[in-house]
């Protein structure tokens, strides 16, 4: 069996393997979807291995590159996503090799530590090759009340996406919680030019936004909150206000939001994604208690 760096004239291969293996499951796999996520991410390509049986590509390992930030402190991570093994190859070691393989060589490059959202058929496989398992990430629920189930059909433009002031806005980096890094141009890469999924934008002339998505259950459509961005100086009334206005115009009837500390009248679920990580060089242990990424930093990918 060979193993090399992945190139991005394997990408179709790739992607044939991936649906192979996984299937299209919730989450179409495409080259767009694929370079997308690997090639297009602002904060760099993605390290790939791949192995071969000859010249049948036989496994996939990728991580994806991200920066979290307190302070002046940017952290390097990078979040194990896309992993396949051809059919008439499992059971072989594949997976186990291509995934330490890549550690060793992110940990040689000074990353500081991997998270990922493993299922529950993955994770046991991954606490064993050192991960550590931090639990769920808190979401809450909350109904609205309203008696139709339809999406107000405003929404699309009332709420359309603006790469113009998403592309360009910055965030300040928090002091006391370890946050995404939010990069030039990050919103748009993140939201704006995901070709799997639409997201809107809530905002006002204050410099707050609420991104979101809407996504359609039997008993009616959830507003998920994704991300959000509160200019200083605005409190956390003005903020509510902004979120409710659009909930309200978006005929949604449930609405979920995640975080360690949830809004008052949010109801706990026990549906947030399981997270683990594995530390490589990192200089302080992570936990939710400092580390408080949003349901935008874990889903969709």
């Amino acid at each position: 069996m060979e193993i090399r760096q992945a190139h991005e004239g394997d990408i179709p291969a790739i992607v044939e393997l991936l649906k192979l293996s996984l299937g299209e499951s919730l989450m179409p796999k495409s080259e767009a979807f694929w370079r997308w996520k690997h090639l297009d991410n602002p904060f760099g390509k993605s390290p790939v291995l791949l192995a071969f049986h000859g010249n049948l590509l036989v496994g996939v390992r990728a991580f994806m590159r991200w920066e979290w930030r307190m302070g002046d402190r940017i952290y390097k991570a990078v979040r194990a996503v896309d992993t396949a093994t051809h059919p008439e190859h499992q059971g072989k070691g594949i997976f186990k090799k291509l995934t330490l393989k890549l550690v060793q060589q992110c940990q040689r490059e000074g990353v500081d530590f991997i998270f990922n959202t493993p299922n529950k058929s993955s994770k046991p496989g991954y606490l064993k090759m050192g991960w550590k398992e931090l639990g769920r990430l808190k979401v809450g629920i909350r109904p609205v009340l309203r008696f139709s189930t339809e999406i107000s059909p405003q929404v699309e433009e009332t709420f359309k996406w603006n790469s113009a002031i998403m592309g360009e806005i910055q965030v300040n980096a928090s002091a006391k919680a370890i946050l995404t890094h939010y990069t030039p141009g990050f919103f748009h890469w993140r939201y704006g030019a995901n070709p799997n999924v639409r997201y809107y934008l809530a905002g006002d002339d204050a410099g707050q936004f609420v991104i979101f998505r809407l996504k359609k259950h039997r008993i009616g459509t959830e507003f998920r909150v994704v991300d959000a961005v509160m200019a200083d100086g605005v409190s956390a009334n003005a903020f509510s206000e902004l979120l409710w206005h659009a909930i309200d115009q978006s005929g949604a009837r449930l609405v979920t939001i995640a975080g360690e500390y949830l809004p008052h009248f949010f109801l706990p679920m026990k549906v947030g994604p399981v997270v683990t990580i594995k530390p490589l060089n990192m200089d302080k242990a992570i936990s939710f208690g400092n580390w408080k990424p949003s349901l935008g930093d874990m889903e969709v990918f």
